[in-house]
């Protein structure tokens, strides 16, 4: 449990400050959307770890409520697919869709979508790994 409150909860909150200071960044300069893509991975790698440390914890015979803990856990692996949905909007993905309706977005646009989206996605990831904390006795 010291681990996760030491280590894992902050490194995790940390990241999603980065994330979130990074999509910022794009949004105003899209010429960083290569930037926001490593951290992109990186925000997937430190969820991981933190599901993880989560099971842990819960297995380990910590009294917190399971139902909740597994339900914020879930919740923030759910949101991370929308890290990167401008990518929907590229060109090969319109091509692959027989819809003549569906858009196809320049790669500002896809830059500004991909940016917008991980601002959403820290912001809720940092709120969610709070709860988890919460509710494990770490904060």
């Amino acid at each position: 449990m010291a681990l996760y409150a030491g280590v894992i909860y902050p490194a995790t909150v940390g990241w999603c400050l980065v994330l979130l200071v990074v999509a910022i960044a794009t949004l105003v300069r899209v010429r960083l959307h290569p930037i926001l893509e490593w951290v992109v991975t990186g925000m997937w790698i430190v969820t991981g770890i933190q599901a993880i440390a989560v099971v842990i914890a819960l297995l380990s015979g910590n009294d917190a409520g399971i139902v909740l803990t597994v339900g914020y856990l879930l919740a923030t692996v759910a949101v991370l697919p929308l890290l990167g949905i401008g990518r929907l909007g590229a060109p090969d993905a319109a091509a692959a869709d027989p819809d003549p309706n569906r858009p196809v977005l320049a790669p500002d646009q896809i830059a500004r979508v991909d940016a917008g989206a991980a601002a959403i996605v820290a912001v809720t990831a940092a709120v969610l790994a709070w709860r988890i904390a919460v509710l494990l006795g770490a904060a």
